[in-house]
Formats: structure tokens, C-alpha cells, sequence
């Protein structure tokens, strides 16, 4: 399995606000605004190609505060990359998601810590 990117997450209530003080104090731009279930997404980036996400979930069971909530690490092998994980302690905390072009989880370790683990799918895989 190969680490492609790593960058960080951060959780906010009013995703909104949160994108503009990246967009408009940090000099960010939106990317991506993936649509997942039961979450608001967007993927930011800036000038020199840095990434960071913005995530706000309507889970009922979620208790996230605002504020950074851990990393997101894109890999090659999405099942290689959980098993890497697994082995570290962490398990997918809900359920994967899956479309035709990636697969991502959020997985925890249990000390509150999160990691996005995210693989873009190729053409004919």
C-alpha cells in the first residue's frame, strides 16, 4: 500500500462560515463538494496544491466539536490500507462508503483520534 496524500480534517457546525474563513482569510478554494450521505464535505485547496477538508455530519448518534478532527490519508489499495490500519489499533467507526470512483471510512482508534482512509479507484479496477 502506498500513502498517495495526507492532509487534515476539521469538523464544523456551520460549515459555511468555515469554508469562508479558509477561502476568504486562508486563501483557499473548494475543490470538491462530495456528496456522502448524512455528511457535508468539501475538500479544499490552496495555491501551492495543500489540501485541507471541512466535514459537518446529521448523524444522530455523532458527537464531534468543532475544531480538527484528524487526518485523511489517501492510499492506492484501499483494503491494504485498512488492514495497515487495523494492525495500528484503529477500526472503521460506521460503515464505508463506496461509489463508482472511491471508497473511503472513517476509522478511530478509540482515544478520539480519526483518520479518513480514502482511495481514489482507477479505470477498469
Amino acid at each position: 500500500m502506498k500513502v498517495t496524500d495526507c492532509y487534515p480534517i476539521f469538523y464544523a457546525d456551520d460549515m459555511e462560515a468555515q469554508i469562508k474563513h479558509f477561502t476568504e482569510d486562508l486563501g483557499f478554494s473548494v475543490k470538491h463538494r462530495p456528496q456522502i450521505e448524512c455528511l457535508d464535505y468539501a475538500i479544499l485547496e490552496n495555491e501551492n496544491h495543500r489540501r485541507v477538508d471541512i466535514v459537518r455530519s446529521y448523524f444522530p448518534a455523532d458527537s464531534f466539536k468543532d475544531g480538527f478532527l484528524g487526518m485523511r490519508v489517501n492510499v492506492d489499495n484501499y483494503e491494504e490500507g485498512l488492514a495497515y490500519y487495523q494492525a495500528r489499533g484503529y477500526a472503521v467507526f460506521g460503515t464505508a462508503h463506496e461509489t463508482a470512483s472511491s471508497i473511503t471510512a472513517l476509522l478511530t482508534n478509540g482515544d478520539g483520534s480519526y483518520l479518513v482512509l480514502f482511495q481514489h479507484k482507477k479505470q477498469g479496477r
